[in-house]
């Protein structure tokens, strides 16, 4: 004769004690029922006052026992054991897991979250839950910290990383410089001061230069004119850049960042504009033109990219563009290890005809990142990692610009990642026109 044994009796017992107290929270449960390897249930959650559910889910594993002594117990408390199987399972889902331990000859239920219990280090390494009697009920009571423990998971689904072989790229170029640096005396105590006193006598004069303490920092030779116009020629001094790039003084690391930003400045002139505002750098919009176009690299291939280009009509004047929006990014430099680097975000500008501020440009550019998705963004840097790398170097008719230089990073290689397809899945708006994934991947 076929027979069902005392175990699966004191199972459907423990789940239908589970059932009662979900139901009595106002919630819904879901057995899973037939082959499962290590999840009991679904609790669903749902508004008690209007019946509405959100799909917001909370695995369950359930264990009943008639054990008369649990392991470990007090009066307080006892322990579960669990096996690293089980755990490493529970772990790598994307749903909160309740771990419930159910007696159903006293009437009562214990539970823990499994991933929060387990995120120490110390309590994962010894594969053990340990219950407090008291704290721990699982009754009616329980349903805020149920419903918190739900209400705080990230919606919409993310699996499991892919084994596969993946290439990371970095928003980061590596930075090098001249080697030397030099210093002189100066009466001028700013650099608003010196740099007044410096157009007058050359108005296209580099801007490679900072004043600290009534004395001038640059990359350029101070014996030359005009600067041995308003420094202490005489009294200059030569300095290699290590002593500054490689310092672990502070006002000597900001010293550099800011001989750093001044070289930026006249790296990339004239191809690119400087908003002060915003700290950006932008393609200006040609003189006889409404857009510009510029030819880069991409991944694969080489693409042209609309970098300046009209939208709209004036309601004031239906001749005029609205707005332009020009490509932009900002920067920053950071030293990491023994190394300098450029951090490049990608961004907008927006202007009125072309080169005036537009007073609405905050909120297009918020609208624009809204609609943007990632490989929009990832797109825009590997154009502007391109000019970096690109911009200002030597060749037949010209020389290289001395001061400052970019190169390109190497990928990272990853071991596991994600399919693009379940990257553009996720995407707010994966048919985003600003840039699209066969462009990104050419």
């Amino acid at each position: 004769m076929k027979r069902i044994g005392r175990s699966d009796i004191i199972g459907q017992r423990g789940m239908a004690h589970i059932e009662s107290v979900v139901l009595s929270m106002g919630f819904m449960f879901y057995p899973t029922g037939g082959v499962e390897a290590g999840i009991d249930g679904f609790i669903e959650l749902r508004d008690e006052a209007t019946g509405a559910v959100g799909n917001l889910l909370l695995q369950v594993q359930g264990k009943s026992t008639e054990r008369l002594r649990l392991q470990a117990e007090t009066e307080e408390s006892f322990e579960f054991p669990c096996s690293e199987a089980d755990i490493s399972y529970w772990m790598q889902g994307t749903a909160p897991v309740l771990f419930i331990v159910v007696l159903p000859e006293k009437g009562v239920a214990y539970w823990k979250s499994i991933k929060a219990w387990f995120s120490n280090p110390d309590k994962l390494k010894a594969r053990k839950i340990v219950f407090d009697k008291q704290a721990d009920i699982f009754s009616r009571e329980a349903k805020p910290a149920i419903l918190a423990l739900g209400l705080s998971t990230t919606r919409g689904a993310t699996a499991p990383s892919a084994r596969i072989q993946e290439e990371l790229i970095v928003n980061l170029v590596g930075v090098s410089t001249a080697r030397t640096l030099y210093w002189a005396p100066t009466s001028f105590a700013n650099d608003k001061t010196f740099g007044a006193a410096l157009r007058e006598l050359d108005s296209k004069a580099g801007s490679e230069w900072i004043v600290r303490g009534k004395a001038v920092l640059s990359f350029r030779n101070l014996d030359a004119w005009p600067w041995n116009k308003l420094c202490e020629a005489g009294a200059m001094e030569e300095f290699g850049s290590d002593e500054w790039s490689e310092s672990d003084d502070e006002d000597r690391q900001r010293d550099f960042v800011a001989l750093l930003n001044r070289a930026m400045s006249e790296f990339v002139r004239p191809a690119l504009w400087h908003d002060k505002g915003s700290g950006a750098f932008f393609f200006p919009k040609p003189k006889a033109r409404d857009k510009l176009k510029y030819a880069y690299k991409s991944l694969k291939s080489f693409v042209p990219r609309d970098v300046v280009k009209r939208y709209g009509k004036r309601r004031d004047d239906p001749s005029q563009a609205a707005y332009w929006r020009h490509s932009a990014f900002r920067h920053r430099f950071l030293r990491l290890g023994e190394h300098w680097y450029a951090e490049i975000t990608p961004t907008y500008h927006f202007t009125r005809e072309g080169y005036k501020p537009d007073p609405w440009a905050g909120d297009r550019l918020k609208r624009i990142k809204e609609f943007e998705n990632n490989a929009a963004v990832m797109g825009q840097f590997v154009m502007w990692r391109y000019f970096l790398t690109h911009h200002g170097a030597a060749d037949l008719y010209a020389e290289g610009y001395p001061f400052l230089a970019f190169a390109l990073l190497e990928p990272l290689g990853l071991d596991v990642g994600v399919p693009d397809d379940l990257w553009k899945s996720q995407e707010a708006n994966p048919d985003s026109p600003l840039f699209d994934w066969e462009q990104a991947e050419a």
